[in-house]
């Protein structure tokens, strides 16, 4: 049962580099929500902090990934401006 959480938080945790591989080769995120982003990000950066409080490893592993990779594309969305 397990792997299906793991599943889960690992496509969660992916969703975003096509999106990373794309601004990357087009030197382009006009299309992306500043605001969208910055809202991911710190609900992502809150779930980590609460799956640190709690002591969950997978939740940590993939909320860490995830928040990264938004992270990542935000500094995008600020460099391509």
């Amino acid at each position: 049962m397990y792997w299906i959480g793991f599943v889960g938080g690992l496509m969660v945790a992916v969703g975003f580099v096509p999106q990373i591989f794309k601004a990357l080769r087009t030197r382009s995120t006009g299309d992306l929500s500043l605001y969208m982003l910055l809202t991911i990000f710190v609900g992502g950066l809150l779930y980590t902090t609460y799956a640190v409080l709690i002591g969950d490893p997978v939740f940590i592993v993939m909320n860490s990934l995830a928040t990264t990779n938004t992270l990542v594309l935000l500094v995008l969305k600020l460099h391509f401006r």
